[in-house]
């Protein structure tokens, strides 16, 4: 072959592949298609990606991320802002001139005198300032006419008051009843029951006396007055604690089983339990004594004694008493007490009631005096 014609078969070469034809390779051995492995199938190649586009949570903690660095540069700022002040302030004391606009920075001699003549002018300026307010001011105690006046004030009084009709007993105080529908109807009699209150290993508080509405609730006040003489099983409200004392609000007690609220008395051979009798009264007004009604509607002679109007009692606690007020001990211990705690403890140390001419003195309670003394010791 001449040099011409290799040259002729080789740019018709690369004609050829420039065409774009494809020559395959020659086929493999069955033998080698054998050996060759198939992919796995991967069991989730049906399921598409999906992508999250809902809006992220919200982290109520970010929020307070940045909290203790903008605390730490707050109080660094205001502790350069105190410090800065505290010089100022010093060098005011000091009778320095802190904000000095002199042109030209005079001698010391100068400068010793200028301060001289700004202190005696600040000086005069508050003289000044104290003088006016000496004229100025009024005197804080009484003059001698204001005195003299009520000297004879007071004199035209005794004056008066000697020559008045002398009265030995004093008129017996109204009976404090903010609702109408607390008073009896005429005829009727309610009887009153009277309550010894102490702090435990302390002395007597005082007296509570107690109208019992025994006209409304005649089952609720015949339970709350055998508990105040004593069943005869040791059951009694003498020498239990108000176990709840919020002061403002409500204090209870009276519970005869476990004296922490959490008991519930029987009474002694009534097989079905006693129920809420009515809801007659409303919680209306301050000084009211209702008795504790259970989920159950059972009543276990735990009872409260308001000191304000509490409607929320209203449908939950059968009003079936009134504290005769005015009464020193009721005021005494409207603000006694933590809603809180029982302390400190005051018991119903003692009651009396007249029946058929004679006082009648309420049993302490044995059942809860060894456990009492458990906890106290």
């Amino acid at each position: 072959m001449t040099l011409i014609g290799a040259i002729l078969n080789k740019v018709n070469s690369k004609t050829s592949l420039n065409s774009g034809r494809y020559i395959s390779p020659p086929p493999e051995p069955e033998e080698r298609l054998k050996r060759r492995k198939k992919r796995p199938v991967y069991k989730y190649d049906h399921v598409r990606a999906a992508v999250d586009t809902s809006a992220p949570r919200y982290d109520a903690a970010r929020l307070y991320r940045n909290l203790p660095e903008w605390k730490r540069r707050a109080f660094t700022t205001y502790k350069e802002n105190m410090t800065l002040l505290t010089n100022i302030k010093k060098t005011h004391f000091n009778r320095g001139l802190v904000d000095s606009r002199w042109k030209v920075y005079p001698d010391r001699s100068v400068q010793y005198y200028k301060k001289r003549v700004d202190f005696y002018q600040r000086v005069e300026t508050d003289n000044r300032a104290l003088y006016k307010r000496i004229v100025n001011t009024s005197a804080r105690l009484p003059t001698a006419a204001e005195l003299a006046r009520d000297w004879a004030h007071n004199r035209q009084q005794i004056i008066h008051r000697a020559q008045a009709k002398f009265v030995l007993f004093p008129p017996v105080p109204q009976e404090t009843i903010e609702d109408a529908v607390f008073i009896p109807a005429p005829g009727v009699k309610r009887p009153r029951v009277y309550l010894t209150l102490r702090m435990r290993d302390c002395a007597v508080i005082g007296d509570l006396c107690v109208e019992l509405f025994t006209d409304r609730c005649p089952v609720t006040c015949q339970l709350f007055l055998e508990l105040l003489g004593g069943d005869g099983l040791g059951h009694g409200y003498v020498g239990t604690c108000f176990f709840r004392q919020v002061p403002g609000l409500y204090w209870s007690g009276g519970d005869v089983i476990c004296d922490n609220g959490y008991g519930c008395y029987a009474q002694r051979g009534r097989r079905v339990p006693i129920g809420a009798e009515n809801y007659h009264y409303s919680h209306c007004m301050p000084g009211l004594l209702s008795m504790r009604v259970t989920r159950d509607d059972e009543v276990c002679g735990i009872f409260n004694v308001t000191f304000k109007p509490l409607p929320q009692f209203d449908l939950q606690n059968v009003v079936f008493g009134r504290i005769i007020r005015p009464c020193a001990t009721y005021e005494a211990i409207t603000q006694l007490g933590s809603a809180l705690s029982s302390r400190p403890q005051v018991l119903l140390c003692s009651s009396r009631r007249r029946e058929g001419g004679r006082w009648v003195c309420g049993q302490p309670n044995t059942k809860i005096a060894g456990r009492t003394k458990f906890m106290r010791d």
